[in-house]
């Protein structure tokens, strides 16, 4: 019998992904977003809770993909009201159901914070969140297992480390790098503007993360976190490089103090054994293949004329 999903955000980076991962498998597909997506994709907001419980009647789904939420916004009381109260809304509306799905919940490496320690962060590794963003992701998880120990819905939580790959908002810093050489390729600009290149980071392509939550939907135990990482720490600067690399057209970097993130972690790399030893689950795609995947994308959205035409 084929089996039920149910993707929040949908549309978005990571939900495009796993819509397509999850077709490939078999799955039938439903999603509840902002904004229409296609086929069987219920239209409402994280805050309504009427909406979610409808959808959820209606698709009947055995696993609910929770990637919905809000990422960057310059208010902070923004991040709570999607990323923790959104998400109760939507395990209240799962409660209600005869029989409950499985829910993964899409986490961030960024509730480990700081980490003291060079060693690769397991799942065992505390939780030090520094920024509005990851407070209310760790919330979201401690207030989702509760639903796993209290009501016994079955929660699981993956912890993404930094992902890549095509379709990426320019939000992100390689896809704002991506974005700025495919513009630069077709313009008069030859300088690409950075903030902080130093800081290290776990880079996993999106595709990878996208069949992890498919076989976690399947393969993991309840109550339990994954991370979802390649094992390997690598500068941002290298990843600039690589990209400017592959460009035909001689371009400089420069770095913008004012582009620097606050609270910037100077390093963060995971550790994967805990998803391989449940799902079998490895890394494929390597990062100059994502990096490259990336840059080609940009080039291609810059000749449809998706970003603006000036650079940012």
């Amino acid at each position: 019998m084929m089996k039920s999903a149910l993707i929040t955000g949908i549309s978005g980076f990571v939900g495009r992904h796993l819509r397509e991962e999850l077709l490939r498998e078999g799955w039938r597909v439903f999603g509840f977003d902002l904004r229409p997506a296609g086929e069987n994709v219920f239209v409402g907001d994280l805050s309504d809770r009427a909406a979610l419980t409808r959808a959820a009647a209606d698709c009947q789904p055995d696993a609910v993909f929770h990637l919905a939420g809000v990422i960057k916004s310059q208010d902070p009381q923004a991040y709570y009201e999607s990323n923790l109260f959104g998400t109760l809304n939507l395990l209240d509306a799962l409660m209600q159901m005869e029989k409950r799905p499985k829910v993964i919940l899409a986490s961030s490496s960024a509730v480990y914070g700081l980490t003291k320690s060079p060693r690769p962060i397991t799942e065992r590794s505390p939780l030090r969140p520094v920024t509005e963003y990851a407070v209310s992701k760790a919330a979201q998880e401690a207030a989702s297992l509760r639903y796993h120990y209290a009501f016994g819905l079955d929660v699981v939580v993956a912890r993404m480390f930094n992902l890549l790959g095509p379709g990426q908002s320019p939000d992100l810093a390689c896809s704002a790098f991506a974005r700025q050489i495919a513009l630069a390729e077709v313009s008069d600009q030859n300088e690409i503007v950075t903030g902080n290149l130093d800081a290290k980071r776990d880079f996993v392509d999106v595709r990878d993360a996208a069949r992890a939550f498919a076989l976690l939907a399947e393969k993991s135990k309840a109550g339990q976190s994954y991370n979802i990482c390649s094992g390997k720490a690598v500068t941002i600067q290298r990843c600039l490089s690589k990209m400017m690399s592959k460009s035909k057209k001689q371009l400089s970097a420069r770095v913008d103090p004012a582009r620097a993130q606050k609270n910037d972690i100077p390093m963060q790399v995971g550790s994967f054994e805990k998803l391989k030893k449940a799902t079998g689950w490895n890394p494929r795609i390597a990062l100059n293949q994502s990096l490259s995947d990336l840059l080609d994308d940009w080039r291609k959205r810059t000749r449809r004329g998706d970003p603006p035409s000036e650079i940012k």
